[in-house]
């Protein structure tokens, strides 16, 4: 496993035609992670934007000076001159950036939302780790053994997360889940069936939750959590492409 942070891991922006893609990246992790499925878009002709969520991909000690509120209001900047550019936007997140995308999707009118082994429910094993941490007064939980499959993937992950950042994926969960019947967009939920980190049963979940009357799950075969750089990366790349085309007023057929 190569302990890369550098990895295409700046924001990635290509302007092209006015459907435009937002993708959003994992907690602590960065926009390498989503940069090979960000440039395949744009390789298709669409518009694409790829930021870096507030105090990701610098250090574990800038993350812990921010809350998730302040990160997706961080992100709604970044998001609202893009929605206004473009006449139609498909949203995608990955893993906590799909809860990210949830909420954006209940405040915005959007064509269409993506999400891969996202957040809905909290992740269990990661929450009693960050609550056995705060009893000892631990700042921090170590990330653990990388979640992939290939043991070739290159990942920009942090080596630690902040205690108190964990905790709150409980309030970020039970707030998705009190929205999640407000989402009527067209949804692609593509989900691992070996996810260690969320539980596979979120994709379930969440396309039982939305009101959507298009609503599409791919299980994942031969990837873990971070399926976005393991075996299935261009399964995932093929889904959404054609997910995305489907949608798309401006195609040529």
């Amino acid at each position: 496993m190569t302990e890369s942070t550098k990895i295409h891991a700046q924001p990635f922006e290509k302007t092209g035609k006015d459907v435009g893609i937002f993708l959003i990246h994992d907690f602590g992790g960065s926009p390498a992670h989503l940069y090979p499925i960000a440039t395949a878009f744009a390789d298709a002709g669409y518009s694409v934007k790829l930021p870096r969520l507030l105090g990701h991909d610098t250090s574990p000690e800038e993350l812990n000076q921010v809350n998730y509120t302040e990160i997706l209001k961080s992100l709604e900047l970044e998001f609202e001159p893009f929605f206004e550019e473009m006449e139609y936007i498909i949203l995608l997140g990955f893993a906590t950036g799909g809860a990210l995308a949830q909420q954006l999707a209940t405040k915005y009118e959007v064509e269409g939302l993506i999400l891969i082994n996202s957040l809905f429910q909290p992740p269990l094993k990661l929450m009693e780790e960050a609550e056995t941490a705060l009893k000892r007064d631990v700042d921090y939980v170590p990330r653990g053994t990388v979640d992939v499959k290939n043991e070739r993937a290159e990942h920009a992950l942090y080596a630690k997360y902040p205690t108190r950042l964990i905790l709150e994926l409980k309030e970020v969960s039970e707030k998705i889940q009190e929205q999640a019947n407000l989402i009527t967009t067209p949804v692609l939920v593509l989900q691992s069936i070996e996810d260690h980190v969320y539980p596979p049963s979120n994709a379930d979940h969440l396309v039982n939750a939305f009101n959507s009357r298009e609503k599409h799950l791919i299980m994942l075969y031969d990837s873990y959590h971070y399926a976005v750089i393991d075996y299935d990366q261009q399964r995932i790349f093929k889904q959404c492409l054609y997910f995305v085309k489907g949608l798309d007023p401006t195609r040529e057929d």
